[in-house]
């Protein structure tokens, strides 16, 4: 198995300072990997990918991920999209991984002006942006050039279909975990079970055969606490439609009783999963380098 990889997806900070602040305890923390989000309402990624390069000189740096229609699905192209991707890569010494996703909020595509097309639709977009994108950043005459050859490309999905996408283009393929619930129109999530990631993980790998990738899952919450059960019981409490079995059995979210319980656990789902990469919000940013600590004393670097 690959040494696993610790990302956190960033929240949005008030200012320079807060955020050059941010960014060096994610580094002390042992992370590896900086991310940041693509929502309307807060900054924009790649200039607070570029910021970060210059606090850190050894974190990897990924938005998390991008919604295709905003970065060229749909009619338009991906040469803005590339040349973003390759000056943030040269800025950065070679450090960038470009996560795309179809983007699913339905107030953000109105808050755009842009038509949320339906989800066959928008998988056909993602996929055209992966594939001109890539072409793009490799063509040796691409101005400005990528440090890297090729930049990872991360794509990240939960059907079937968008897996289907990842496993045949990405060099990272990104679980999100979370899956539409029927009747809402993507309005409302909830958590995917681990018998279902099993069968998508299978999927995948049945599609992607031998070529090498790495698996990323994003982790939307972690609860250290000396009983874990009772503390799934109160988180779903606040969600509708969620028990706390739900939340025990999910492998996209974590409760443990220490960080060492929670890094053997993470260790189970990378035999049984393949995950490589876990990222988890910032709200989670302290327990997760507990975790990352505990990690290191099993699998030492």
């Amino acid at each position: 198995m690959m040494r696993m990889r610790f990302g956190v997806n960033l929240r949005s900070a008030t200012s320079a300072a807060e955020f050059a602040a941010d960014v060096r305890r994610v580094d002390e923390l042992g992370f590896d990997i900086l991310a940041v989000p693509d929502h309307l309402g807060t900054p924009s990624p790649f200039p607070l990918l570029a910021a970060a390069a210059t606090v850190s000189p050894r974190l990897r740096l990924r938005p998390y991920v991008l919604n295709a229609a905003f970065h060229g699905g749909g009619t338009r192209t991906a040469a803005l999209l590339a040349r973003d991707v390759a000056t943030v890569d040269a800025l950065s010494d070679g450090r960038v991984e470009v996560g795309i996703g179809t983007g699913w909020a339905p107030a953000e595509f109105r808050a755009a002006g842009i038509e949320r097309r339906p989800f066959a639709a928008r998988l056909a977009d993602l996929e055209r942006l992966v594939v001109d994108l890539r072409a793009r950043l490799a063509d040796p005459d691409h101005s400005p050039r990528s440090l890297q050859t090729p930049v990872p490309i991360m794509v990240g999905a939960m059907s079937a279909e968008g897996l289907r996408i990842a496993a045949e283009h990405a060099d990272i393929v990104a679980f999100s975990g979370l899956r539409s619930v029927p009747g809402t129109n993507g309005a409302q999530l909830t958590f995917v079970s681990s018998a279902d990631t099993a069968a998508r993980v299978a999927d995948v790998r049945a599609a992607r055969g031998d070529r090498p990738c790495r698996f990323d899952h994003l982790v939307q919450m972690i609860d250290l606490d000396p009983d874990p059960r009772a503390a799934a019981t109160r988180v779903a409490a606040e969600m509708p439609g969620l028990t706390a079995d739900d939340l025990l059995d999910t492998p996209f979210a974590l409760f443990a009783p220490t960080a060492e319980a929670a890094a053997e656990e993470l260790l189970r789902r990378q035999q049984v999963y393949g995950f490589d990469d876990v990222v988890t919000h910032h709200a989670n940013l302290e327990e997760m380098g507990q975790i990352i600590a505990a990690y290191d004393r099993l699998v030492p670097r």
